[in-house]
């Protein structure tokens, strides 16, 4: 490393030392900055505190999410920076303290959506929902309430804003790769809409890049929103929620060329009603469809047809003064379509697995929840509820009901220091919308399981500084499955009975003035997985995550952020290629798997920057940002993968070789978003 490229780096670093560690507000450091800000990001053990909010929870606000050096300004990227959070450069999909991808519920206004994710072939690399149709978004880790059911690692639950009832306004922004517009207006004097289409140019990026494989990935999705104020009492809520993708991969390779279909839509109707300030009912009316359809290699397809559709009903009494009610009751209808026939690859010398599932199925759900928020005394409170779920259409010879016991308490010896524990026992459904065919399961089992045991501690001084500790253990049971990423390189997949993650969490910030906050976010974990009796580490083991950052507002309009991520290596299975001699002549590769997952990536880091310039106007207002990620261009590793040799001309195998698959390099990028 040149003494120049040093010198940039250990200034950079210092900066950040100097200023910063993690930006986790309730702590802010804006100018002019309002005592309370509405629209922000709550990280919590659940959604349990002491009522009386003698600790400030942990936020993040939407103009500070916006100000963050991400791709996409992605509000699930969002996340990618908290401690226990697992994450790569390529995915908006992440893992909780150990977990699977799949066990974070990703709710939009009280509904659950499916798979709301755009790029499936890459690992899902964009989410469904714009950050601009944001107004709070709580991501809760562990131990959250009953409430909260269907996945059992996290929960990411997401409000969308409030439509303009006073004017029309209209937003339209520009970045990497999206063009956005968004308007919204008043239909009447109680009654406001709000309408948002998004469109992505990947493929437009890709077709002026010179690449040795040809990429086409295309997606857009629309958002729509009604609200109406029927009476004093009554609001009613219209949402819809659409994505498309289409993707080409190697078009003229055709032994792995991919084409590729996606479209995923959610619909539904909500009604609250409130009877004073005591308590109030939510109903629900909803529906959707996803349909999949997969072509790979010469003759593999994958192709699958979704459709759903139900309702629920959740009732809050806050009608005595130390608890807080909440029940609920959701049935649900689901048919799925699935045509499977994919020939997996396996190691060794043109050797596969030959896979084929034909399901058509239908089947109802019905899914329970009673909890109590119980202020015993003004220094302690408890949560108390459960879950009951029961699925018609499981395998005959399986149980098809669970019931899920969950506890909560925060306890605060005195002003601005709270303890905090949960245990719990979360259960994921199989249902007929997630049957894992790639690992030739074509029937509905028990419900995949964790149990959740956390303990913490978060102490506060004024609203200035704040600091968080929290360690966990998770034991999970019945797994079944795992997430596949199609696109890039070979997947090492095991299919796990058991599993286990524990480790700790460390949040820090503080304000060292109104315009400048550090703070700091550390993450310590070990998870394990066993399969019959052989025990190994998780794809998702991360031993130590560290994250560092600096926000300073240079004046009114001009904003800098600097944040530095490191983490140590994620397990690997190393590979093996060697040449053979094929009895033609030609040469083959003889790929082989050696032990799973017992060697490690290099160490991943990255220092990322992004100065973000408002400028107000009379009618308008012009907001742009430069961002630079990874800096100084460290190449970080994401897997390695076999790769065959070919000649240029004739495409014969000339050799093999094991390759790095890089994550992202050093990225510069310039956005803007207009509003009216």
């Amino acid at each position: 490393m040149s003494y120049i490229k040093m010198c940039t780096i250990g200034f950079l670093l210092l900066h950040i030392l100097i200023f910063s560690f993690a930006h986790f507000p309730t702590v802010h450091a804006q100018e002019n900055q309002k005592p309370i800000e509405l629209e922000k990001i709550v990280v919590t053990p659940g959604r349990f505190m002491i009522y009386d909010g003698a600790t400030p929870q942990l936020s993040l606000s939407k103009q500070e999410i916006e100000r963050f050096p991400l791709i996409d300004n992605d509000i699930m990227r969002s996340g990618h920076i908290l401690p226990g959070v697992i994450a790569s450069d390529y995915s908006a999909r992440f893992s909780v303290r150990g977990g699977e991808k799949d066990g974070v519920s990703v709710r939009l206004d009280g509904m659950e959506l499916y798979n709301p994710y755009h790029l499936q072939d890459f690992g899902g690399a964009v989410s469904l929902v714009g950050l601009g149709l944001i107004q709070r978004a709580d991501l809760l880790m562990g131990g959250f309430p009953a409430e909260y059911g269907q996945k059992m690692s996290g929960v990411f639950d997401i409000t969308t804003k409030t439509p303009n009832t006073e004017k029309i306004s209209a937003n339209f922004g520009i970045d990497l790769i999206n063009a956005t517009v968004m308007v919204e207006g008043p239909l009447t004097e109680k009654s406001g809409w709000m309408l948002s289409a998004r469109r992505g140019y990947v493929d437009l990026i890709l077709a002026l890049i010179d690449l040795d494989e040809e990429y086409k990935p295309q997606y857009a999705d629309v958002y729509g929103k009604l609200m109406y104020q029927v009476t004093d009492a009554d609001t009613i809520t219209l949402n819809g929620l659409y994505g498309w993708d289409k993707n080409l991969i190697r078009v003229d390779d055709i032994d792995n060329k991919l084409d590729s279909l996606y479209d995923n839509s959610t619909a539904w109707l909500k009604w609250r009603h409130t009877f004073g300030t005591s308590y109030w009912t939510d109903v629900f009316i909803f529906g959707g469809s996803s349909s999949q359809e997969r072509a790979t290699g010469k003759s593999d397809f994958d192709n699958r047809d979704f459709r759903f559709l139900g309702a629920k009903t959740e009732l809050t009494v806050n009608a005595l003064k130390k608890h807080t009610f909440r029940t609920g009751v959701e049935w649900r209808w689901s048919a799925a379509q699935y045509e499977y026939d994919v020939q997996e690859r396996q190691a060794g010398i043109n050797k596969y697995k030959p896979i084929q599932a034909n399901i058509d199925n239908s089947g109802n759900d019905i899914k329970i929840f009673l909890q109590d928020d119980w202020q015993i005394h003004p220094k302690l409170a408890i949560n108390v509820g459960g879950r009951y779920v029961v699925q018609n259409y499981r395998n005959p010879d399986v149980q098809n009901y669970e019931i899920g016991p969950r506890v909560a308490f925060a306890v605060s010896p005195k002003k601005n220091l709270v303890f905090r524990g949960a245990w719990g026992l979360y259960h994921q459904p199989v249902d007929l919308m997630s049957v894992p065919v790639e690992d030739n399961i074509k029937t509905v089992g028990r419900a995949e399981q964790a149990t959740h045991y956390i303990l913490g501690c978060e102490y506060s001084r004024g609203n200035n500084f704040l600091i968080r500790l929290e360690g966990y253990y998770k034991k999970f049971d019945n797994l079944v499955g795992r997430i596949r990423e199609f696109g890039r390189q070979q997947q090492i997949f095991t299919s796990p009975e058991s599993a286990n993650a524990r480790g700790f969490d460390l949040f820090a910030t503080q304000a060292i003035s109104p315009r400048l906050t550090w703070g700091l976010g550390y993450a310590y974990g070990i998870a394990k997985e066993t399969s019959g009796n052989i025990t190994i580490f998780r794809q998702y083991d991360r031993r130590h995550s560290l994250f560092l950052s600096s926000s300073h507002q240079i004046s009114s309009t001009w904003h800098l952020y600097l944040s530095w991520r490191f983490h140590t290596g994620d397990p690997r299975t190393p590979l093996t290629h060697e040449e053979v001699q094929l009895p033609n002549g030609g040469i083959g590769c003889d790929r082989q798997f050696g032990e799973t997952h017992s060697e490690r990536l290099p160490a991943y880091h990255s220092l990322d920057f992004r100065i973000t310039k408002r400028n107000p106007y009379k009618r308008w207002n012009l907001t742009w940002y430069f961002q630079i990620l990874n800096l100084y261009n460290h190449t970080n590793v994401d897997q390695y993968a076999f790769s065959e040799v070919r000649d240029e001309e004739t495409s014969v195998i000339t050799g093999c070789a094991i390759e790095e698959e890089p994550q992202l390099p050093i990225i510069p990028t310039l956005g803007m978003t207009i509003t009216f």
